[in-house]
């Protein structure tokens, strides 16, 4: 029974010895759970009483499967990394795309808000331009209705003119025909004489708006020798009066002539302007409608590049993000594969010395 016991307490201080001497061998790593694990499972064998070559074995193949299991976190490490970069990569070229095509956005923007600006200027340019012309083709054609009214009221006049004058002419010639000087007149003569003379009146009163000076004078002779016909024929005031009536009626007939050819050119002059005035009036309503037509599709354009910023901002926005996480998840995965890649290096130096305590056994 004593001897039993001893076996058990010389046992028992060899398990003791032992692990003492384990710990003392993983110097460092005693804390560690790994470690302490490993301590426990060296120690039982050693307890049971099993072979240290075994042992060493046993240790030999944790050992390799550390290692393989750290071949497989590098290469699984490198594989993430390669990925991760072709990810970053894309996530950088779309951002660079995306904040290019803000860019050319923005610089189209302003290059059509400018154009904006200028085509507005010119349309209300163009739109005072076509109301100045509207208001000048008016005043033409005015002037062009005036200037046929006056004509034909100055032409009537120059007509009604020579006509009074060639009846007076008859007049006074059928007065010499019949040898008046030598005979009292008759009562319908001497009317006829009267109603001439204030009919010469009214005509130089009509004409004195718009007749040579010169043909005015020669009115007041015919009128006063026609008063003075009414009381007696004098021959010579006859063919007097008879004379000036005959280049009366070519000074009307010439007033009347440079009358029509001034109206001609007036009216030639009046409608080169109206012709002026449309074809401007033309050039400036295609003008309007074209820079109308610009106007509409800059404004439909800026419209749709507003929506186009707005999605490019938005997409700079998340792919900002989109990159960040990418990177805090990249830190994080480096971390952590730095961490377990110590940690394997640690379970792997405490098999080494677990390995090599075992061999010291084995050499005493």
């Amino acid at each position: 029974m004593k001897s039993a016991l001893l076996v058990v307490v010389l046992i028992a201080c060899l398990q003791a010895t032992t692990v003492s001497e384990l710990k003392e061998k993983l110097s460092g790593y005693g804390d560690h759970p790994f470690g302490s694990s490993m301590i426990n499972l060296v120690s039982v064998n050693m307890k049971t009483g099993g072979s240290l070559n075994e042992l060493k074995q046993l240790l030999q193949q944790i050992k390799d499967e550390l290692i393989a299991l750290t071949q497989l976190q590098d290469q699984e490490s490198a594989t993430f990394t390669r990925r991760s970069q072709v990810d970053l990569a894309k996530l950088q070229a779309t951002l660079e795309q995306a904040q290019q095509d803000l860019d050319n956005q923005r610089q189209e923007q302003s290059s059509l808000s400018n154009e904006l600006s200028t085509l507005q200027t010119r349309v209300k340019e163009d739109q005072a331009a076509l109301d100045r012309n509207s208001r000048g083709s008016g005043d033409a054609q005015s002037r062009l209705d005036a200037e046929n009214t006056d004509f034909a009221a100055k032409y009537q006049d120059y007509s009604d003119a020579i006509l009074a004058c060639k009846e007076a002419q008859r007049l006074l010639m059928n007065l010499r025909g019949e040898g008046a000087s030598l005979i009292q007149l008759t009562q319908d003569t001497k009317s006829n004489l009267i109603q001439t003379k204030e009919n010469f009146q009214k005509i130089k009163e009509i004409l004195e708006a718009h007749t040579k000076k010169s043909s005015l004078t020669l009115f007041q002779p015919i009128i006063e020798g026609l008063a003075e016909m009414t009381t007696k024929v004098n021959p010579e005031t006859l063919n007097n009066v008879l004379s000036l009536v005959a280049r009366l009626i070519t000074a009307l007939q010439e007033g009347q002539d440079q009358l029509e050819a001034n109206h001609k050119t007036q009216v030639e002059n009046l409608t080169r302007l109206g012709d002026d005035l449309r074809n401007e009036k033309q050039t400036l309503q295609v003008s309007l409608a074209t820079a109308n037509n610009r106007l509409k599709e800059i404004q439909s354009r800026l419209n749709e590049l507003d929506g186009l910023i707005n999605i490019s901002n938005a997409i700079v926005e998340v792919t900002q993000l989109n990159i960040q996480d990418a990177t805090r998840i990249n830190e994080l995965e480096d971390q952590e594969y730095s961490n377990q890649k110590v940690s394997r290096q640690t379970e792997i130096d405490i098999v080494d010395r677990l390995i090599e305590y075992i061999n010291q056994k084995l050499s005493e």
